[in-house]
């Protein structure tokens, strides 16, 4: 069952950016190498602070690997396209709503994220 995993945004300045969430929302800041500045906010919900230039403003759900393949089976037969990233941690498969906002199913190849746990 898909559940929200995260909020994306880009920035000009990360680290300023997860510094403000830290502040105001009390949340988790985590950096790892080749990734977003990853803000936890407890539960199973994060921001994912890109570089501008990056993917873009959107919304991941958590899924399985056989949901996320059964996602892709019903966009290919609605027409829809879409495109798997391989993120390290996990595989996204992005694709785009009829009025073009961006979502990502999202499944990360233990289970849960693990910069969680950093």
């Amino acid at each position: 069952m898909a559940r929200v995993d995260h909020v994306a945004f880009e920035s000009g300045d990360p680290d300023a950016a997860a510094a403000f969430y830290e502040r105001v929302l009390g949340a988790r800041i985590v950096k790892a190498e080749g990734h977003p500045v990853m803000a936890y906010l407890g539960g199973a919900t994060s921001i994912a602070l890109h570089e501008r230039g990056g993917p873009g403003f959107h919304v991941a759900v958590r899924v399985s690997e056989e949901e996320r393949l059964a996602i892709a089976e019903r966009l290919d037969e609605l027409g829809v396209s879409h495109q798997e990233r391989d993120h390290d941690v996990a595989t996204g498969l992005f694709f785009a709503d009829p009025e073009g906002r961006t979502f990502e199913a999202i499944t990360y190849r233990t289970g849960e994220d693990p910069r969680r746990a950093s």
